[in-house]
Order: structure tokens, then C-alpha cells, then sequence
């Protein structure tokens, strides 16, 4: 069995970043419960362009969250590849997805013995999540593990994957990728054309990278698509509940958007009663679901449109800036009192303004306690 492993997420949007955080907080959350016999790295895989453009206050967020981050370069020709594939991307209406390619890095982490990659629009629910990396110990370089796509089942899904690094693996894979138009335009399809046989019909292309390539079929409960409108469905959900371990939210209308039609659906209500919990913990909290959540247990009107990240770090800046202004005026007016008092003067002292809401990123004692629990690692 593999002895270190890396659960990895990729952010390729600001966009993504709630779900990247909510997905970091619940693994770790979950670790602390789960007992497992090998080493895991909980990482996050971010483009440099992207990463400088963070604020110190979401990347020392992310940090806290993440054990290991690792700055990506872009794939070779990449511009050209995302020409080539614009078409199939136009057909799904999502031009975003072009940055998904970049999962092709995946198999350069040569320092993990294996690696979970996980989309930042998922949700594990317990503990028994972990047990996806017992499934398949034998698994192979040339074999890649992951749950059939609910659209065409013959294909799988790229939100969750169980891989082993391997250096030549990737130089084929990103050549593959470079000349071959991908079935949708993006991650999903390349990878499936790739390592999966019925989606090649030119078997000889395969071959020459390895006869042995081949897609195992991971269980659905452990890549559960929502918004998710089959037939089956319903009961299927209502059959398999007590034993789905991840929940995965596609399309483009994700928990944290203001546009989703599912605030009603028990399971975005559970990604962001998570979120909930994470910005609680790390003092974020009464701002954040005053602004972002209202109360998910009764409001069924979930159409808030979810601030950007920075947006709210820089207002809480000012607030507390504000509120050390309000102090030192009301210090001010406190002792013009005393003074006015011992002239005979009794007008009543104005009461110390209390603040229902403290944001303390920039309090240094917050700051090294956050580094002592989860160290920098380097990137």
C-alpha cells in the first residue's frame, strides 16, 4: 500500500476559492477522525499568476488550510491546445473548463507514492471517505481510478481520482493532450481518450504509449454528481444515502453561488453549513453568514450573492480600523468628561461602543498561532 499520499485540489479561478477552502477544512476536519496507516499531504495545486494575485490575508488563510502548496507552471503550447479545443468547450457552454488541463501536472508529483485528486466543488461527508485510498493497492502507473460520469457512464468523471506519479506518464499524457482534440474540450475528455479504451478507436495510438492503460471503475457513492436528474435518481439517493461518501456539485451553479436553484437540496445545505463552521473557527463567521449564508437551517431563500473573498477581508480591515477609531474618539470624550466633571460639570460619560464583530488577521499573536498549527511548507 502507498505509503505517502497527497490529496489534491486544483484552483485555476478566484472564483473557486470558497470551494477550495470548504474543501480543505472538511478534509482536515476529517483526518482528525479517520485512522489511517499512511502519510497525507492535503495540497493545493494554484497557477503562479493566480497565486501572486492573492491578498496576505487569503494567503494566509490558504495556507492554514492547506499542508503543502504547489505553484504550477502552464502546459506546454497550452494556448494552442485551448484553440484547438474551443469548439467541443462552446458545445458546453463552458469556457472556464479550457484551465482544466492543467490536471495533467497530476502525475509530476513524483514525491507522493500516490495521489487523490479531488475537484473544488466537492464535499466529502465522513470519515469513510478515506477509505477510496484501500480500494485498488496494486494499482498501477498506467491505471487510473475513478467513479462513471452520469451523463455518458461509459466515460468516467474527473472530479475524483486515485493515481500513481509517474514522469513519463505525464510527458504522454501532455503530448497526447497537445495533439489530440479532447472529446469536450477539456480534462474530462482528454483523459478518458487517453486511458480509457472504448472512448479510442484507434487502438494502435494507445498501444504505443502502453497496452496496459486502463480505467478502473471506482463506485459512484464515492463521485455523487448533484444537480443530478435521472431517472433513477430520487430513490437511488433515497437507497444509497447512509452509504455516499462524496458529493459532487456540477455545473455552474455551485454552493457558494448566488445563481443556485438548489438551496433547498439537503446536501448544499451541508456544504455550506460546512463553510459555515470554517469561517466560525477562524473568526470569520457572524461576518461572513450575515453577508453570505443567512440561517442555513431556515432560510429556504438562499439567493445572496456570495462576496468575493477579499472584498470581505479588506471591509473587515476597515471596520476594525474604524472601531480603533470610534475607541480613541471615545477616549477622548471620556476624559473631556472627567475634565468638564471636575468643574462642576456632570454631564454623563458616553459608554465604550462594543463591536459584535473582531477581525483579527492583522493581531501578530493570531497570526503566529496560525503558522505554529499548520507550519509553511515550501512551495
Amino acid at each position: 500500500m502507498a505509503g505517502k499520499i497527497a490529496i489534491c485540489t486544483l484552483l485555476y479561478s478566484q472564483d473557486y476559492l470558497p470551494g477550495a477552502l470548504t474543501l480543505a477544512y472538511q478534509l482536515q476536519r476529517l483526518l482528525k477522525k479517520a485512522v489511517v496507516e499512511f502519510e497525507i499531504t492535503v495540497c493545493l495545486l494554484v497557477t503562479r499568476g493566480l497565486f501572486d494575485g492573492f491578498c496576505t490575508q487569503e494567503v494566509t488563510l490558504i495556507r492554514s488550510l492547506f499542508k503543502e502548496i504547489i505553484i504550477i507552471e502552464p502546459l506546454k503550447d497550452q494556448e494552442k491546445c485551448v484553440k484547438n479545443n474551443k469548439a467541443n468547450l462552446e458545445l458546453l457552454k463552458r469556457p472556464e473548463l479550457s484551465h482544466t488541463l492543467l490536471k495533467a501536472r497530476l502525475w509530476e508529483l513524483v514525491q507522493f507514492d500516490k495521489v487523490l485528486f479531488l475537484d473544488a466543488d466537492t464535499l466529502p461527508l465522513d470519515k469513510e471517505f478515506f477509505k477510496i485510498l484501500q480500494l485498488y493497492p496494486e494499482q498501477t502507473r498506467f491505471q487510473i481510478a475513478a467513479a462513471p460520469d452520469i451523463g455518458w457512464p461509459d466515460m468516467f468523471n474527473t472530479g475524483v481520482l486515485l493515481l500513481v506519479p509517474d514522469l513519463e506518464m505525464a510527458r504522454s499524457l501532455q503530448d497526447f493532450l497537445m495533439k489530440t482534440v479532447s472529446i469536450d474540450g477539456a480534462d474530462q475528455g482528454i483523459f478518458n481518450q487517453f486511458f480509457n479504451p472504448i472512448c479510442n478507436y484507434s487502438k494502435e495510438i494507445l498501444h504505443k504509449i502502453s497496452p496496459l492503460m486502463e480505467w478502473i471503475r471506482l463506485p459512484f457513492i464515492y463521485n455523487v454528481t448533484m444537480p443530478n436528474y435521472g431517472y433513477q435518481s430520487s430513490p437511488a439517493i433515497f437507497f444509497f444515502q447512509q452509504h455516499i461518501k462524496l458529493i459532487h456539485f456540477i455545473g455552474t451553479s455551485k454552493p457558494w453561488s448566488h445563481t443556485t436553484i438548489d438551496y433547498e437540496n439537503g446536501y448544499f445545505q451541508q456544504w455550506r453549513s460546512t463553510q459555515c463552521d470554517l469561517y466560525n473557527e477562524y473568526h470569520l463567521g457572524d461576518h461572513f453568514s450575515h453577508l453570505q449564508l443567512g440561517n442555513i437551517e431556515t432560510d429556504t431563500n438562499f439567493h445572496h450573492e456570495s462576496p468575493c473573498l477579499r472584498t470581505l477581508l479588506n471591509q473587515s480591515t476597515r471596520e476594525n480600523k474604524n472601531q480603533v477609531n470610534l475607541e480613541v474618539i471615545q477616549t477622548k470624550r471620556i476624559v473631556s468628561s472627567k475634565k468638564d466633571t471636575a468643574k462642576g460639570n456632570l454631564e454623563t460619560p458616553i459608554s465604550e461602543p462594543q463591536s459584535a464583530f473582531k477581525f483579527d488577521w492583522e493581531t501578530t499573536n493570531y497570526l503566529d498561532r496560525v503558522q505554529r498549527a499548520f507550519p509553511r511548507s515550501d512551495t
